[in-house]
C-alpha cells in the first residue's frame, strides 16, 4: 500500500481551509456524540491559514426554531470502564472529558473548531489587550451549580473562577500535597495573578506574552468544578460516581455505573443557551461488536462506527438513504511509551530496532482494512504543525520497504544487546484490544519474528496502565512496553503540548517520555516565547523530526485511524471535528421525529 498517494488521506484533505480557519486543520466527525470512547474523529487539512479567530463576547448561535424541535433521549455506547477519575484537573482519560463536556463550562469553549472560532461560556466575554499580558473574563449572569450537595444549587460566582485557575496553577492539593496527576499544571505557570477585580470581572496578568492561554481554557479538560465538590471528593480520587459531578452545564449526570452505564438529563437551571435533546443514556457495548451492530441495526442506539470496511459497506447498503456516513480521522493516535531515561530503552539500538520493527502498514491493513494513515509525533490532525505524509515515509520506521526495515532492526537489536534481555511484556489496553481483536498478537508476531526475543502480550486496564506510566514501570529497568490508544490531541496547535511532554523541564516528561534530545529541548524552549505562528509552526515541523530520529524518545507513535460513524438521519450531531466535541451537543444536537428512520426506534 503506497502511503504518499494514500486514498484516505486524500479524501480528507480533499477540502481546502480558509484563511481564518485555525491553524490545526478541520475536522470531519466528532466524538462527543457518537461514543463515549477513546476513539475521536477529525481530519487534518493543509498549510493555508492564518492566526485563529477569537470574537469576544460571542455566544452559541440559536437553532432555528422551524428547523429543529426539543426532545428524545440520544442513545449511544460508552467506553465501557474506561475512567480514571471524577476530578476533570487529573484526568486526561478522553471519555471523561466527553462526559464532563456535557455537563460542566469551561471559561470559553470552541464555537467552531473547523473555523478556530472561540465563544464565552462560564465567562460570557473577555477582552485582552494587545500586549497579551493580560485578559478580563466576565462571569455570565444567570448561572447555577447543579442541584447536588454539598452545593445544593447555589449560584455561580467569580470565585468559582478563581478557585480554578489557582489549582492549576498550584497543582496541589487541597493539603498542600504536590500532585503529579496535575497534567496541565504547565499550561497555567505563566499566570503571574488572578485577580477578581469586581463581582462580574476576573484578571489575569502573564509573566510574559502568551499566546496560548485562550486555547488551554477552551480545551476538553479545563471544565469548572465546584470548589465545595473538590473539598469534599478530593481524596477519592479514583472514585467515580454521579455525585462527584457537579457544574453549570446544560446536563446533569443522574446515573453512573462503573462498567459505563450512565444517564444524563437536561438541567432545568441552564438558561444560557437552547437545550434540545432531553438527555442521552450510554450503554457498555464497545467491545462486543456483534452487540453493538445489533444494537444500531435495531435503533437501541443512534450512531455506530463499524469496525470493518465489509461491515460498514453491507450496512450502508442494506440502510441506503436511511443513514449518513461521517468518515474521519480519530481523536487518539496509536502509539505507546516507555521509559526513555534509564535501561534498558535508553540505548538508541533498542528502541531503534522495537521503532523498526512495527510494520505499521501492515497493522493499517489488518486493523482497519487500509483506513488509517501513518503519523509521527504530530499527528496530520494539526497538519499545519507537522510533516507531510510523503516527507514522512523517507524516515526509518514508516519506510515502504519493510524487509530493509526488518533486517537492520534485527542487526540493531544484535548490537544493543537485545537478546539477553529475555522475555519482554507487551501491555495491550483491554479495551483496545476488545475493539481490535488479534492486535496484541499482530504486535507480538512483528517484534519476535524480527527481534527473536519473546515478547509477552499482556492484556490490561488503561487504568493499571496509567498507575504503572508515573512509576516508570514501562522500561527504568523493566522489560516492559505498552502499545494502544495514547491521549487525546486537545489543542489545535501542538506547541505548547510538545515543550509539557518532550523537553526535559517539561512536566510529563520524568514519567512518560524521559528520553532528553538536545534539539528538541532548544526547539520547544523556544516555541514558548515565539509570538510569530508561523516561526511555531516551522519549530513544531523540526520537532516532528527530531522526534521521529530519535525513535519516538520514548512514545513511538505508529498511525491514527479513520472512523466511519453511521447515524441514522434522524439523529443530527455536533459539528464534526478530531477534538472532544461534547459542549457543543446542547446547542447544536437534535432528533428529527418526523424524518422517515425514525420509524421503528423503540420508546
Amino acid at each position: 500500500m503506497r502511503q504518499e498517494n494514500s486514498y484516505w488521506v486524500r479524501r480528507l484533505n480533499s477540502s481546502r481551509l480558509s484563511r481564518r480557519r485555525f491553524v490545526g486543520g478541520a475536522a470531519t466527525a466528532g466524538v462527543g456524540a457518537a461514543s463515549l470512547a477513546l476513539v475521536g474523529c477529525g481530519d487534518d487539512d493543509d498549510d493555508d491559514d492564518d492566526e485563529p479567530t477569537s470574537p469576544a463576547g460571542t455566544t452559541p448561535t440559536q437553532p432555528a426554531a422551524a428547523q429543529k424541535e426539543k426532545g428524545g433521549i440520544a442513545r449511544f455506547s460508552s467506553a465501557n470502564a474506561t475512567f480514571d477519575t471524577f476530578d476533570v484537573d487529573r484526568s486526561r482519560f478522553t471519555p471523561f472529558a466527553v462526559l464532563i463536556g456535557y455537563t460542566n463550562l469551561g471559561f470559553i469553549q470552541y464555537k467552531s473548531f473547523t473555523e478556530g472560532e472561540l465563544e464565552g461560556a462560564f465567562a460570557s466575554d473577555w477582552e485582552q489587550p494587545d500586549d497579551g499580558l493580560s485578559v478580563s473574563f466576565t462571569l455570565r449572569e444567570g448561572m447555577k451549580w447543579h442541584n447536588k450537595a454539598p452545593v445544593n444549587g447555589r449560584a455561580a460566582t467569580v470565585d468559582d473562577m478563581v478557585a480554578f485557575l489557582k489549582r492549576n496553577q498550584a497543582g496541589l492539593l487541597a493539603d498542600g500535597t504536590v500532585d503529579q496527576s496535575f497534567y496541565r499544571k504547565a499550561e497555567y505557570a505563566n499566570i503571574d495573578s488572578v485577580t477578581a477585580t469586581d463581582a462580574k470581572t476576573v484578571t489575569v496578568k502573564f509573566k510574559k506574552p502568551d499566546p496560548f492561554f485562550l486555547g488551554t481554557l477552551a480545551s476538553g479538560y479545563a471544565k469548572i468544578q465546584a470548589p465545595e465538590a473538590i473539598a469534599a471528593f478530593e481524596k477519592d480520587y479514583a472514585n467515580t460516581s454521579a455525585a462527584q459531578i457537579i457544574g453549570t452545564g446544560p446536563y446533569t449526570l443522574t446515573e453512573f455505573k462503573a462498567e459505563g452505564s450512565l444517564s444524563i438529563r437536561r438541567n432545568p437551571d441552564f438558561t444560557a443557551w437552547d437545550t434540545w435533546i432531553d438527555g442521552i443514556d450510554y450503554f457498555p457495548l464497545f467491545t462486543d461488536n456483534a452487540a453493538l451492530q445489533s444494537a444500531f441495526e435495531q435503533k437501541q442506539i443512534d450512531a455506530y462506527g463499524p469496525r470493518t470496511k465489509a461491515v460498514l459497506d453491507d450496512l450502508l447498503n442494506k440502510y441506503k438513504g436511511q443513514l449518513a456516513d461521517h468518515p474521519s480521522f480519530a481523536a487518539n493516535p496509536m502509539a505507546g511509551t516507555y521509559w526513555g531515561g534509564s535501561a534498558p530503552w535508553n540505548n538508541p539500538n533498542l528502541i531503534g530496532a522495537i521503532f523498526r520493527s512495527i510494520n505499521r502498514r501492515e497493522l493499517i491493513a489488518q486493523m482497519f482494512q487500509g483506513r488509517a494513515a501513518l503519523s509521527g509525533n504530530i499527528p496530520p490532525t494539526q497538519s499545519a504543525f507537522t510533516i507531510t505524509e510523503r516527507e514522512l515515509i523517507t524516515y526509518e520506521g514508516y519506510r515502504e520497504d519493510y524487509a530493509k526495515e526488518a533486517a537492520e532492526a534485527k542487526a540493531m537489536w544484535a548490537a544493543g544487546g537485545g537478546p539477553a534481555l529475555g522475555e519482554i511484556i507487551v501491555d495491550i489496553p483491554d479495551i483496545w484490544e476488545g475493539a481490535y481483536g488479534g492486535v496484541s498478537t499482530l504486535i507480538k508476531n512483528m517484534l519476535e519474528s524480527n527481534l527473536g526475543n519473546t515478547f509477552t502480550p499482556k492484556i490490561e486496564p488503561y487504568t493499571t496502565i496509567n498507575t504503572k506510566l508515573p512509576q516508570k514501570l514501562y522500561g527504568n529497568g523493566n522489560n516492559n512496553i505498552w502499545y494502544g490508544w495514547i491521549s487525546d490531541v486537545t489543542q489545535l496547535e501542538p506547541s505548547l503540548s510538545l515543550f509539557n511532554v518532550y523537553n526535559s523541564k517539561g512536566p510529563q516528561f520524568p514519567f512518560i517520555g524521559g528520553a532528553q534530545v538536545a534539539k528538541i529541548d532548544s526547539n520547544t524552549d523556544k516555541m514558548l516565547i515565539e509570538t510569530d505562528i508561523e516561526v511555531r509552526k516551522e519549530l513544531c515541523k523540526d520537532t516532528c523530526i527530531e522526534l521521529i530520529k530519535a525513535y519516538g524518545a520514548g512514545i513511538p507513535y505508529n498511525m491514527i485511524n479513520i472512523n466511519n460513524t453511521l447515524q441514522w438521519n434522524y439523529y443530527h450531531g455536533t459539528e464534526d471535528a478530531a477534538f472532544v466535541t461534547a459542549h457543543q451537543f446542547a446547542n447544536q444536537a437534535y432528533m428529527d421525529q418526523k424524518d422517515a428512520s425514525w420509524s421503528g426506534r423503540p420508546a
